[in-house]
């Protein structure tokens, strides 16, 4: 059995950090999000994946050439042009076997053990089954009301409060038969999840398979940087040579540093003296953290120079940004790819700096 992974997006929530880095890219504990979903795929006893992209393919690529998957096969298709979560799938037919398969979404983090959802569906008869999850908020999610056998009975899309009825949402990861292919035209735009799941449902050929893993979409700021926090702290992704404290042997770190795990620092990084990489913080390759900084809560991309006395708190920083010395970023500040941050700046709150863009010494904006 194979999967399908749809990364074919652009990452828009993401911006304007996806300007340069893909979506499936971005770094979670210094590994790119797209190793661990290769990863958990491979745990489940699958033999391949299709990777289905559309926007920034060649990094990905990159990546997967530069690794071995111990017999675990990846193939890429890539979309002439975006035709939805259906097209995404039918561009991959070709690769695909007889039997069932699995289709996930390429911006979900999750524990779930996939194995448990394809004895199930395997079990079940249907046609189609759609994992589900619950979340205190269901507003910006499909809502999926299911009944006592664990049948869809009915979608709704984004729901106003008035209309929640369930918690459970959609949690983008399918396992389908070879059928549902033909159940998706191609050369046009389709959505499985609101043109093809409505039509299984109809038949009575749609089932559901609820989980209480951990469960996290990485597709907006607030998301990510709570996913960052959690496989920080081994919330998901935590095996048996987890380390709270992981910081690569090239690493340069001056006297009266103080780290406060849990802390991920990658290579060739160099911290100075009496600066601090507080919890919850990653710094990818080759960032510098000078005399006196203060790095907390934050993802670091590779290259990144923080100067002396500067503050980062609960922010993404792009790569090769610089911010300058006793600037304050904070409160979820998105920094795009070689950001300058002028000296003695505040930044508060969910400011997004375009690429490339320098702010005068002294500037405020809040």
């Amino acid at each position: 059995m194979k999967a399908v992974v749809l990364i074919g997006g652009k990452g828009t929530r993401l911006r304007p950090i996806t300007y340069t880095v893909p979506k499936a890219m971005v770094p979670l504990r210094n590994t790119p999000y797209i190793e661990y979903l290769v990863g958990s795929l491979k745990r489940a006893g699958l033999e391949g994946a299709i990777l289905s992209m559309g926007y920034l393919p060649d990094p990905i690529k990159r990546r997967f050439s530069e690794h071995q998957l111990d017999g675990f096969s990846l193939e890429y298709v890539v979309e002439g042009q975006p035709l939805g979560t259906g097209g995404g799938v039918k561009y991959a037919e070709d690769l695909l076997g007889e039997g069932p398969f699995v289709v996930t979404n390429g911006d979900v983090l999750t524990g779930l053990d996939l194995r448990e959802v394809i004895e199930a569906h395997q079990d079940s008869g249907a046609l189609a089954t759609v994992t589900l999850t619950t979340v205190e908020d269901p507003t910006p999610y499909g809502l999926v009301e299911i009944d006592h056998q664990s049948r869809v009975r009915r979608f709704v899309e984004k729901p106003s409060y008035e209309e929640v009825s369930t918690n459970l949402v959609n949690s983008g990861i399918y396992v389908l038969e070879r059928e549902v292919l033909n159940m998706i035209p191609a050369g046009r735009e389709v959505s499985i999840e609101r043109e093809v799941f409505p039509d299984l449902q109809a038949m009575g050929k749609l089932r559901a398979y609820v989980s209480s893993a951990y469960w996290q979409d990485i597709g907006t700021p607030e998301r990510y940087l709570q996913a960052s926090h959690d496989t920080l702290s081994g919330a998901v992704g935590r095996g048996e040579d987890f380390e709270y404290l992981s910081v690569h042997p090239s690493v340069r770190i001056s006297q009266g540093v103080t780290l406060i795990p849990p802390v991920s620092v990658a290579e060739g990084c160099e911290v100075k003296n009496d600066a601090t990489i507080g919890g919850r913080t990653a710094l990818g390759n080759r960032c510098v953290v000078e005399e006196g900084a203060l790095v907390e809560g934050s993802v670091l991309f590779e290259g990144v120079r923080v100067e002396d006395g500067a503050v980062i708190r609960n922010s993404i920083v792009g790569p090769h940004t610089v911010v300058q010395k006793n600037a304050v970023v904070r409160g979820l500040c998105v920094l795009g790819a070689e950001s300058v941050i002028g000296e003695e700046n505040v930044l508060d709150k969910e400011i997004c700096i375009n690429p490339r863009v320098s702010l005068p010494k002294g500037a405020i904006a809040s």
